[in-house]
């Protein structure tokens, strides 16, 4: 009998709840006339097959490509700390349509100033956190 209770009270409460989705504050109906992307890394050597992505996007959407950031964190932030090789990478992004953004909690976690770093950079306080707000704001966003 006890059982029985329980099933049928699961049946209930499972027919009067939503979706997870519906509760879930990151997943956003945002309509966008763009497609924004921001693909996020911890491993230096994806920086640039994740340029050459965002260059094929960028290729393939046309009108309907609008951002595509790099977001950058941990240990991988140490690649820009060689200022020319950096800047190589800088100047791909820009040549692709790409935005490559550092978090600068890893950067100090690191010892590196961002005086240090090329220019062409931009800068953001938690690369977590900062991608959790820009997928509420339609962002696609992919962490490797």
């Amino acid at each position: 009998m006890r059982i029985l209770i329980l099933v049928v009270s699961f049946l209930i409460l499972g027919l009067n709840t939503q979706p997870v989705s519906a509760n879930n504050p990151i997943i956003t109906n945002v309509p966008n006339d763009v497609n924004n992307y921001i693909m996020t890394t911890g491993v230096a050597n994806y920086v640039p097959v994740m340029i050459m992505t965002g260059a094929e996007m960028k290729k393939e959407e046309g009108q309907k490509f609008g951002e595509f950031q790099i977001v950058i964190y941990g240990a991988a932030v140490k690649q820009f700390a060689d200022k020319e090789e950096g800047q190589k990478l800088v100047n791909m992004a820009k040549e692709a349509g790409v935005t490559i953004v550092l978090c600068e909690f890893a950067l100090k976690h690191m010892g590196i100033e961002r005086e240090s770093l090329p220019e062409g950079l931009e800068y953001v306080h938690n690369a977590f956190k900062y991608n959790l707000n820009m997928k509420t704001k339609g962002f696609i966003v992919l962490s490797v």
